[in-house]
């Protein structure tokens, strides 16, 4: 009998020792040393990840640019034309519409800064084949002012107007914009509610330059990055572009829109600050 009370004397004391130092509130016990372990951790058991960081209010949304087309062998570089919609844009279209069909491997897309007052009901179904084909819808103003000349309540005002009409053709709340001429007050940018694209490359089409003018400006002057300006209404500058395409191509660019460009180089857009260019890993 002895024998055995004997032997549950461990356990005694390790319960007693238990009980104490689970009642014991008036003296706080030291901390056992911790001690790592490997431990299996199943599924339903993962911790959250907590690491994740939200974009910033002030960055320009790219995560719905799809970059599935992009060929990781070409620079990249991206196609703007202003003042849209205007009389050359289907004209435009079909000049993509066959390059991309002949180069499946590195189709071609651009951004269109549209103009509100230049939509309408006979002309807004081309914008949306535009969009269809993946192209981008940029905000031109709605009258065309020059900026530099309004108050920043008119410009605001030229904006909203534009972004409401776009929104109804590709369901977006908020677009690139470009201001008239490229003239905007300093003090005023930061104020605009998207990021500003001026450009690196103008093709000065508007000024009636022939298509070889345009042709060259643009091969010459452009490099991995570069945003080009040209605009949808000279007739030179469709002959230009249906040269351009293939010729880039061959050169080893590819050319895109303005998001695409912006999400396949890593670089990050601030909503009220202006951008020429766009090379790789946020260096504008």
């Amino acid at each position: 009998m002895l024998k055995r009370f004997f032997k549950k004397i461990p356990l005694l004391i390790s319960f007693l020792y238990l009980f104490s130092a689970c009642s014991t509130t008036s003296q706080a016990q030291p901390p056992l040393p911790f001690v790592q372990h490997s431990v299996t951790v199943f599924p339903s058991e993962k911790p959250l990840n907590i690491s994740v960081q939200e974009k910033p209010d002030n960055v320009w949304d790219v995560s719905d640019i799809d970059l599935s087309t992009i060929n990781p062998e070409k620079k990249l570089l991206s196609f703007t034309f202003d003042d849209s919609v205007g009389k050359t844009l289907e004209n435009l279209l079909a000049v993509f519409a066959s390059f991309n069909e002949s180069h499946p491997d590195a189709p071609a897309y651009a951004t269109l800064f549209c103009n509100g007052a230049y939509i309408n009901d006979e002309n807004i179904h081309t914008l949306s084949a535009a969009y269809a084909m993946g192209w981008e819808l940029g905000n031109h103003s709605f009258s065309h002012a020059d900026f530099s000349t309004l108050s920043l309540d008119e410009q605001l005002n030229e904006i909203d107007q534009t972004e409401e009409l776009l929104t109804k053709v590709d369901g977006k709340k908020s677009h690139l914009f470009r201001a008239p001429y490229g003239r905007i007050k300093k003090q005023d940018r930061a104020n605009i509610p998207v990021p500003i694209i001026a450009w690196d490359v103008d093709t000065l089409d508007w000024a009636k330059k022939t298509e070889e003018e345009i042709y060259q400006t643009v091969m010459w002057k452009s490099y991995e990055g570069s945003v080009v300006l040209m605009h949808d209404g000279p007739i030179n500058t469709v002959s230009a572009v249906k040269r351009l395409l293939p010729d880039l191509y061959d050169a080893g660019f590819q050319v895109v829109s303005v998001s695409m460009l912006a999400k396949a180089h890593n670089c990050s857009m601030k909503n009220g600050s202006e951008y020429i260019r766009l090379r790789k890993n946020g260096t504008a």
